[in-house]
């Protein structure tokens, strides 16, 4: 929480200093004397315990001492959704991905999981495509027409090598298309790519040099590391997948790394990045809330006065 007019708060002193003046001045003040011999009357106009005298005093100076947080406008963190995103899917098309240590294979347990996803995220998002092996191809620009993308989703088959940086500024180049005017270097609005590999980047431009442009352009790569150590191709090839080069790409431009070892957590993840990129954490004001908290402790303050004040009549 943070407060936009922090130098309210200097009002608070004026608290203990008003409890202070109150408890002296009845300690002060003498006891009105009850000019009247009747005993019953006397005891119907016992206000109580002394603790309770207190309780009318005590609301009422909580609620100054929330007012005064109001008035200090205090702000805080909440999730909202986003009014508008552009998201990439990159996605893995290269030989390993062929592996079958994720059921029915990695590819089509990608798929699969892009498909879920693509229905998920908001219709007014756009949502494009860039599958890469040895190069980087943009499939689909981003888009709203789930039909379009959800047919290329459909249409990878894996073959080639694979070529991680060629992805991400495969990605960044379909985002600026968006957003005219957004010139190479400058930073992007409102943008995310969801990057899944299952392999070292083994070819093209250096993962690391595609990793700085995502980030001075402002874009978060999320990234998911797909199969197990045990993935090996048909022909007996070891594919184990490259868990430290995803994390340290994810990490770089602010994004998130996650790992899945089978078709049910790559659904899983695609699920959580899903309701994280539908939401944005925003400062909002919330001085309604001290002012309410405020405005029932006066009336606290008032029935409590009503209840414990002597009665006579």
């Amino acid at each position: 929480m943070s407060l936009q007019q922090p130098l309210a708060l200097l009002a608070l002193l004026a608290v203990p200093l008003a409890a202070a003046a109150a408890i002296w001045w009845r300690r002060r003040r003498p006891a009105a004397g009850v000019p009247h011999p009747d005993l019953d009357l006397v005891a119907a106009a016992d206000p109580g315990p002394r603790r309770r005298r207190h309780l009318p005093l005590a609301l009422a100076l909580l609620a100054v001492a929330a007012f005064v947080l109001a008035l200090a406008r205090p702000q805080a963190w909440a999730d909202e959704p986003r009014e508008r995103a552009t998201v990439m899917l990159a996605i893995d098309v290269s030989g390993s991905m062929a592996a079958s240590d994720v059921s029915p294979y990695r590819l089509r347990a990608a798929q699969d999981a892009a498909l879920a996803f693509a229905r998920s995220v908001p219709r007014r998002y756009q949502v494009g495509l860039v599958s890469f092996s040895g190069r980087a191809s943009i499939l689909v620009p981003p888009t709203t027409d789930r039909d379009a993308l959800e047919r290329a989703i459909e249409g990878l088959v894996p073959d080639g090598a694979t070529a991680v940086g060629e992805a991400v500024l495969a990605s960044l180049e379909a985002i600026r298309g968006t957003q005219p005017g957004a010139e190479d270097g400058r930073r992007l609005e409102a943008a995310r790519i969801l990057l899944l590999s299952d392999g070292a980047s083994t070819t093209g431009t250096l993962v690391s040099e595609a990793a700085e442009r995502a980030r001075a352009a402002g874009v978060p790569v999320f990234t998911v590391s797909l199969g197990t150590e045990e993935g090996i191709l048909p022909n007996g090839t070891p594919v184990p997948p490259d868990v430290p080069g995803m994390r340290a790409l994810a990490e770089v431009t602010g994004g998130e790394a996650y790992e899945s070892e089978d078709a049910e957590s790559v659904s899983a993840v695609y699920e959580r990045l899903g309701s994280f990129i539908g939401t944005e954490r925003v400062l909002r004001e919330v001085t309604a809330w001290p002012a309410g908290i405020a405005a029932a402790l006066l009336v606290l303050a008032g029935i409590a006065a009503w209840r414990v004040a002597p009665r006579l009549s």
